[in-house]
């Protein structure tokens, strides 16, 4: 394992994570209070689009029923990429001790 292997799957990855749980935060604590639900769904919104394949556009569906799957899609990617989060995690500390033990 080289040095552009640890780069590339744990130090970018959780540097970007990072990044954008602090801006999350710092978006959420504009209002006042954080709602745990909306802080979740914001926060794995980036990490669980890419992951799912429930994007569905119906056929045969008015505008209303198209937006509403839609919907239904980025609330669903939201919440999975909330449960990647931990994953991601997991997998950048994994690639770093492996990287650390065979040197």
């Amino acid at each position: 394992m080289k040095i552009q292997d640890v780069i590339k799957k744990a130090l970018l990855p959780m540097s970007a994570m990072i990044f954008w749980l602090w801006m999350v935060k710092t978006i959420m604590e504009v209002s006042g209070h954080t709602e745990l639900f909306m802080f979740l769904f914001l926060a794995g919104l980036p990490f669980g689009i890419h992951k799912m394949c429930i994007i569905l556009v119906p056929k045969g569906m008015d505008v209303g029923g198209t937006l509403g799957m839609i919907t239904l899609s980025v609330i669903i990617g939201g919440l999975l990429g909330s449960l990647m989060i931990p994953y991601y995690v997991v997998r950048a500390v994994y690639v770093t001790i492996r990287y650390i033990v065979k040197r």
